[in-house]
């Protein structure tokens, strides 16, 4: 016998008042079973979303060079920084 069932039995209780014990404990534990398999099938649920959701917007996401890079005009003559940076006059 399990230490629940052991302490909540005394010798002055009936056969009867034992078996009501077991069966109420047992309706507990089912009760316990369906409830945690419910949790269980909202999680699954809840994951299976999440992991579509994740999905969806992996495809959304576009590659970083769709076209090639982008050649745009520079905000800083190159050459002008490069001569100002190494110390060099454009007059020389």
């Amino acid at each position: 016998m399990s230490s629940t069932i052991e302490e909540s039995v005394t010798p002055r209780d009936s056969l009867l008042e034992v078996e009501y014990a077991v069966a109420r404990r047992e309706a507990e534990r089912r009760e316990l079973a369906r409830d945690v398999q419910a949790q269980h099938d909202r999680l699954h649920t809840l994951r299976a979303t999440v992991l579509e959701e994740l999905t969806k917007q992996r495809h959304v996401v576009r590659p970083r060079w769709p076209s090639g890079p982008k050649i745009t005009a520079s905000l800083v003559d190159e050459d002008e920084w490069w001569n100002k940076m190494l110390g060099r006059n454009k007059a020389a």
